[in-house]
């Protein structure tokens, strides 16, 4: 029993790093709570997926994000890709309060994706 509660951490945290974006990719998106009427009426708040000023500054191309929803501190089968751009740098994703119950979002992979005709570059 001992041995397998170990192998689990150990597996836990070498798949860790992998499951979520890394800090400096972070910095490209950020999840934002602001007032909506219909959220309000449930107790809530909007949220949504937006692009930072700095990643709409530093370079034009799109930025693919995977969100992770959790509804009454359950994990979903939700797992939805979103491409934010320059021109379309926000997505509402919904309430952070149902009449159900509560939810939340959490980031997943970030990744800018190739400008439509450019070469690929690996960074």
């Amino acid at each position: 029993m001992r041995v397998r509660f170990s192998l689990l951490l150990v597996l836990l945290s070498v798949i860790h790093p992998h499951c979520q974006a890394d800090e400096s990719q972070q910095a490209l998106v950020r999840l934002v709570e602001t007032d909506d009427s219909l959220c309000l009426a449930h107790g809530g708040k909007m949220v949504s997926l937006q692009l930072t000023e700095a990643a709409m500054s530093v370079d034009q191309s799109p930025v693919e994000v995977w969100i992770d929803r959790w509804f009454m501190q359950v994990q979903t089968a939700d797992h939805t890709r979103h491409v934010l751009t320059p021109e379309v740098p926000e997505t509402e994703l919904g309430c952070s309060q149902s009449i159900a119950g509560p939810q939340h979002w959490t980031l997943g992979t970030i990744k800018r994706l190739p400008v439509a005709g450019a070469p690929y570059r690996k960074d």
